[in-house]
């Protein structure tokens, strides 16, 4: 691995770009897995993902910071296997959060305009490129009919909003469907998240995963939905 792309708070003198993915979204992004329970090949500190946190790149490890997971894990391994160089990962999420008002680019104070602040802190750090945003959020919009009717306006917003903001109007953006149980808005917002009429926009099926009948999934539905989103995105990246 290229130690430019370990300095912390120094810039890096690679002229090649760090490749960074966001990972957005409500609680099913942090994520409800359970460290103890992965798999054999997902226990070990992943060298070529750095994270970023407090100012600082460190290499994912999972069970450093807490005891839980979301799609990340997976996510960061299967990328690494296919790109064959570093990944970097900036993670932002709040559970219980609609993209209506608390994500909303248009609010001052919104959880959109925390990541772009912490985005343009890591760009300081380090010679990096965003080049996609991986998001998982959309049952809380469910709750009002007025958030969900405006979902597809909205979430088109975001996606158009964040490649001006993160300086790559070719960012890919993937979403994850959410699940229909006990929601009966839910078919709304799956059909906006299913149809959203940009380039490099993809989404992917989560209804198969290990616990979709719960509001959370099972650990093995957080280390699938990554591999989902992985392959999701492996097309439009160069893979030499």
């Amino acid at each position: 691995m290229n130690n430019n792309y370990q300095q912390g708070l120094l810039k890096t003198t690679s002229k090649k770009p760090l490749k960074v993915i966001i990972c957005a979204g409500q609680s099913n992004m942090t994520g409800d897995g359970k460290v103890s329970e992965l798999p054999e090949e997902l226990k070990h500190k992943q060298p070529d993902t750095l994270c970023y946190n407090d100012k600082k790149w460190l290499s994912m490890e999972p069970g450093k910071n807490s005891s839980v997971f979301g799609p990340e894990l997976s996510f960061a391994r299967e990328i690494n296997t296919k790109l064959k160089e570093p990944i970097g990962i900036i993670k932002h999420t709040a559970g219980s959060t609609n993209l209506a008002v608390d994500w909303s680019p248009r609010r001052s104070e919104s959880l959109y305009q925390e990541l772009l602040a912490k985005v343009n802190v890591a760009k300081e750090t380090c010679n990096i490129k965003i080049v996609a945003m991986l998001w998982m959020q959309g049952e809380r919009d469910t709750r009002q009919k007025k958030w969900a009717n405006a979902y597809a306006r909205n979430l088109t917003n975001l996606i158009k909003t964040a490649r001006q903001d993160f300086g790559n109007p070719e960012m890919v953006f993937i979403a994850g469907r959410v699940n229909p149980p006990n929601r009966p808005l839910a078919n709304i917002v799956r059909e906006a998240q299913e149809n959203i009429k940009l380039d490099k926009y993809a989404w992917i099926d989560c209804d198969d995963l290990d616990g979709a009948e719960n509001i959370h999934y099972a650990s093995n539905g957080y280390i699938e939905m990554g591999r989902k989103f992985a392959t999701a995105l492996i097309p439009y990246l160069e893979i030499k």
